[in-house]
C-alpha cells in the first residue's frame, strides 16, 4: 500500500476524515500510508479547509496521462516532516511563512516557492519538485523563481538536466542590500525633487520630508550591514571558510 498512489476511495475517506477532525498522522495511520503523504495530498488540493476527493482524483488522473512523475515518485527525502517534527504544526508554520512572506510584497506564488525551499532542510528543490509541491505549471514555476533571483532570495544552477534552486547563507543580507539600494534611490530622487519643486512649495516640502527620512535610513541601515558583516565573518571563520575578500 505505502508504494502505491492514492485511489479514489481513499480520497474520499480523507475527505471524511478531515471533516470528523483528525489530523494527518491519524489518517495516515488509518490508510497505512505516511503522515507527509497525506497532507502533501491536502495541500496541493485546495487545503485543510477546501479539499474535494472528486477534484483530487481527476487533477491526479490528467497528471499520470501527461506522463509527469508523482511527488511520491520523486527521490526526495520528506525532510520538512522528519525529526519527529509534527505534521500539524509543520502546516501551521508553512502557511505562517507563506503569509509572512506575502507581507513583503511577494506574490503569491513567489511566496509560497521560497517557504518550501526554506522548509526543506537541504535548502534546494528542483524545478521539477515545485511544480509537483504548488500544484502549477512549469512555467509559473519559472517566472516567479525568476523574481525571486532578481531580488536576491534564490541561487539557481544547472543539477544535471534539472534547474535546482538553492538558498544561501548570506541572502538576506543581499536582500537587504537590494533594499539598501532602493532607499538610496528613493533619498536621492526625492531630494532632486524637492530642489525642482522648491523647498517653499507643498510638493516641495513633501518631497524633502520624504528624501530626509529615507536619508536617516540609509544612513541607519550603512551601520547594521558592518554589524551583520563583522558577525558573517567570524561566523565563517568558526566553520574553517575563507574571509571574504
Amino acid at each position: 500500500m505505502p508504494g502505491k498512489r492514492l485511489d479514489e476511495e481513499e480520497r474520499q475517506l480523507i475527505a471524511q476524515w478531515l471533516w470528523d477532525g483528525l489530523g494527518y498522522s491519524e489518517i495516515g495511520r488509518r490508510l497505512q500510508r505516511p503522515a507527509s503523504t497525506i497532507q502533501r495530498e491536502v495541500l496541493r488540493n485546495g487545503g485543510h479547509n477546501n479539499y474535494l476527493p472528486g477534484a483530487a482524483h481527476r487533477a491526479a488522473s490528467e497528471r499520470a496521462m501527461r506522463r509527469i512523475p508523482a511527488v511520491d515518485d520523486l527521490d526526495v527525502d520528506d525532510e520538512a516532516y522528519s525529526f519527529d517534527r509534527s505534521p500539524g504544526e509543520v502546516q501551521e508554520f508553512h502557511l505562517r511563512l507563506v503569509a509572512v512572506f506575502r507581507q513583503t510584497g511577494l506574490t503569491r506564488t513567489a511566496a509560497r516557492i521560497l517557504a518550501e525551499v526554506f522548509m526543506c532542510d537541504r535548502g534546494s528543490l528542483t524545478a521539477t519538485e515545485l511544480v509537483l509541491r504548488l500544484s502549477v505549471s512549469p512555467g509559473t514555476i519559472s517566472r516567479s523563481t525568476a523574481h525571486l533571483q532578481e531580488l536576491d532570495l534564490l541561487r539557481a544552477e544547472r543539477d544535471g538536466k534539472r534547474m535546482r534552486y538553492y538558498l544561501d547563507d548570506d541572502i538576506w543580507y543581499r536582500a537587504w542590500l537590494s533594499s539598501a539600494q532602493r532607499n538610496s534611490t528613493w533619498a536621492h530622487t526625492a531630494l532632486d525633487g524637492a530642489e525642482i519643486f522648491g523647498l517653499g512649495t507643498p510638493v516641495g516640502a513633501r518631497l524633502k520630508d520624504m528624501g530626509q527620512f529615507f536619508s536617516f535610513v540609509v544612513v541607519d541601515m550603512e551601520a547594521t550591514r558592518q554589524k551583520w558583516l563583522d558577525f558573517f565573518e567570524k561566523k565563517k571563520r568558526a566553520r574553517g571558510d575563507s574571509p571574504s575578500s
